[in-house]
């Protein structure tokens, strides 16, 4: 019997299970998702970190009650943009992330809005530490991307460039973050290189 030291089986797919080809892309989202917040509740279990993935404000505007003890929401929407998927406190530094996963070797500009480059970009012009996580699911790896690489890719591609970051630059230009145990995703050992290099 194979015992985790929280009491429960990390929420993973195994690489071949990963790589389906059934699995939508949905869902390749949520799995990675899974990953990020168990490493973040490894960083609160161990008084490392505390970071959160924000909640999404929505307005609801519909209910339908089947019966008297059970109600369905059936329409709702959000009450503003939201900014990015994670913040929280590291070190006394403010640290603000978008997660995203993607197929293949590219990832498209338009899974990230404008609203949430900038906010990336806020964040750093305050001393805060901003990054783009992703996950290349074809490749089961993960990178860090600071977001001032992120923010100048962006402005390229919006006065010609690519409107796709391939895979090549953030190999380059990002930081590799291989996977683990526990935690599976230890984005903190980059933040640490980060907060080095300032």
């Amino acid at each position: 019997m194979f015992n985790y030291p929280n009491g429960k089986k990390p929420s993973t797919q195994t690489p071949s299970t990963t790589h389906s080809p059934n699995l939508k892309k949905s869902r390749l989202g949520i799995d990675f998702e899974g990953l990020i917040n168990d490493s973040n509740q490894y960083y609160l279990n161990n008084n490392i970190a505390v970071i959160h993935k924000k909640p999404t404000p929505i307005q609801i505007t519909k209910v339908d009650y089947p019966s008297r003890k059970s109600a369905k929401i059936t329409e709702a929407f959000y009450k503003i943009p939201s900014t990015t998927d994670y913040n929280g406190i590291y070190k006394g530094k403010h640290i603000d992330f978008e997660a995203k996963s993607c197929l293949g070797k590219t990832f498209s500009l338009a899974r990230i809005y404008d609203h949430q480059v900038n906010h990336l970009k806020l964040i750093r012009e305050h001393g805060g530490i901003s990054f783009l996580l992703i996950k290349f699911n074809d490749y089961d790896e993960v990178y860090l991307l600071e977001s001032d690489k992120l923010v100048a890719y962006v402005e390229a591609s919006k006065n010609g460039g690519r409107k796709s970051i391939p895979k090549e630059y953030f190999e380059e230009h990002g930081h590799f973050i291989k996977l683990g145990y526990n935690p599976i995703i230890d984005y903190l050992k980059v933040v640490d290189k980060l907060l080095e290099d300032k």
